[in-house]
């Protein structure tokens, strides 16, 4: 008893139940914590005992007196010196509860008790003194631990069943078992690697693949843009080809050379209420440079619109434009809608069971383009229509047949590689204005165009005129004054 709880043992076992509950907190959490606290306060009670053994009575009357003192020690400071202020409470409380056993011990001995009680409890009858000796200490030690593991197996239990309890309404906040392993971090960044910012001439919005070279957006977004472009995550981009489209559901399909990773779909019928969602796309087009951004919300709702029989999926966040043709995925990155519209407070979605029935309708469709603005490019009936049929091709990037309507003249000797060169951050050309000049040579024109530049959309805008001539019996662009107007006014556009 001596050697196991002599001061030394006692201060490096204290020092170690420092140290792990400070850095190495999950060692407690073994229940090695509860041993040592048993094992410091009964070792520190026995040392306090033994300090006070054969001492003048008052100190222990002012050990009841300072007792008070050290809970609220303990309270206040916290840390390493509450730690400490702990043990230093609970081992004068285990000396008090010891000088008491004994007091009364004696007390029993030599006073007119039951002489069958006091003949069991006397064994040093004749020491006067209020000695400590009798005691079985190591049994008090004993019963103490296996109090305090019953006592640890009940709190446990009950710590158990409250964590039980919080993952339960974890899950339900989260949509059950299946998502609550799934972390929107690792969602989010596999999710973007699909998505893209689509360009149209009057529009720009986000898309998402939803096959190896197929790009799913809105249709707003691309409704007066019969070729638009389609920029990836690596800042490259192309021209896409509309495969197919529904004005009244708001689809378009778009298809691209380059591979993409297609995100799977989720089931929104089973999406519990107040589900969190996640809706990404690149808000406000081309004003703003980066990576997808992601808008938290919670399922508010769901919506049926009977005139075009689409389900809308209702979420509390706000959808800003550019993030139409995205998509609206749970925490484990499973698409449940499209971003299609949005205000302060509100978003609304295409759930992603009516985009898989309006992509089959589309593609059993007879004219499943029928949406779609189509483009006719006359370049030989008249100076202005070689005028138009050149921007034509540069707004689809057919760049090898704009530059068939340079004449030499125009050319001079530049070569192809040399003058396509100018044109490769090009996404696309919009004619403002075009007419015919003073004479049927001249076409006076307006026009916007739109360049990526380090991953942000630059805009531009140019006046002038172009001079055409027939050469062999085709219209060729013979010479262009064209200058840009930098920050034009409102009225340029409308003049």
């Amino acid at each position: 008893m001596k050697k196991l709880f002599s001061p030394n043992p006692l201060l490096l076992i204290l020092l170690f139940r420092i140290l792990t509950d400070k850095y190495f907190p999950v060692i407690n959490d073994t229940g090695l914590q509860f041993i040592l606290d048993i094992y410091l306060v009964s070792g520190f009670g026995y040392l306090v005992k033994k300090r006070i053994e054969n001492k003048k009575y008052w100190i222990y009357i002012l050990a009841c007196s300072l007792l008070p003192l050290f809970p609220l020690s303990s309270f206040l400071s916290g840390g390493d010196l509450g730690l400490i202020t702990a043990y230093v409470t609970a081992s004068i409380f285990a000396a008090e509860f010891l000088i008491f056993l004994a007091y009364f011990r004696k007390r029993i001995i030599h006073g007119n008790h039951s002489p069958r009680l006091r003949s069991r409890l006397k064994r040093t009858e004749n020491d006067p003194s209020l000695s400590f000796a009798e005691i079985d200490f190591w049994k008090i030690f004993r019963y103490a631990v296996i109090g305090g593991l019953i006592f640890y197996v009940y709190i446990l239990g009950q710590n158990l069943s409250e964590s039980k309890t919080k993952i339960e309404l974890l899950e339900a906040k989260l949509g059950g078992t299946e998502k609550i392993s799934c972390t929107e971090k690792d969602s989010i960044k596999k999710v973007r690697e699909s998505v893209v910012r689509v360009i149209g001439g009057e529009a720009e919005g986000s898309g998402f693949a939803i096959d190896n070279n197929l790009i799913l957006t809105n249709f707003h977004v691309i409704e007066f843009e019969p070729s638009p472009k389609v920029v990836f995550p690596d800042n490259s981009f192309e021209t896409a080809e509309i495969t197919m489209a529904d004005k009244d559901a708001d689809l378009a399909i778009l298809k691209v050379n380059k591979n993409l990773k297609k995100i799977d779909w989720g089931n929104p019928s089973k999406l519990d209420p107040s589900e969190e969602l996640l809706a990404i796309g690149f808000p406000l087009g081309g004003d703003l440079k980066g990576e997808a951004s992601v808008n938290k919300g919670f399922l508010a709702g769901r919506r049926f619109s009977k005139d075009v029989g689409v389900e809308y999926i209702q979420i509390d966040g706000t959808l800003n434009p550019g993030v139409s043709g995205g998509p609206m995925i749970d925490v484990c990155g499973k698409v449940v809608g499209v971003n299609t519209a949005g205000m302060s407070g509100l978003g609304l979605a295409i759930s992603s069971d009516s985009v898989m029935d309006k992509w089959g309708r589309m593609s059993l469709s007879d004219d499943p383009l029928k949406d779609i603005q189509k483009i006719d490019i006359q370049p030989n009936k008249s100076s202005l229509d070689a005028v138009k049929a050149f921007y034509d091709y540069l707004k689809l990037r057919k760049l090898p047949k704009a530059f068939e309507l340079l004449s030499k003249n125009f050319r001079k000797d530049y070569s192809y590689d040399y003058w396509v060169s100018g044109y490769k951050d090009l996404l696309d050309t919009t004619v403002i204005k075009i007419e015919q000049g003073d004479s049927d040579n001249f076409v006076k024109v307006k026009l916007a165009t739109k360049n990526l530049t380090e991953g942000e959309i630059v805009y531009k805008y140019f006046e002038g005129q172009w001079e055409a001539r027939k050469v062999k019996y085709k219209w060729q662009l013979w010479e262009a004054k064209i200058k840009e107007i930098e920050e034009p006014d409102y009225s340029w556009f409308y003049d």
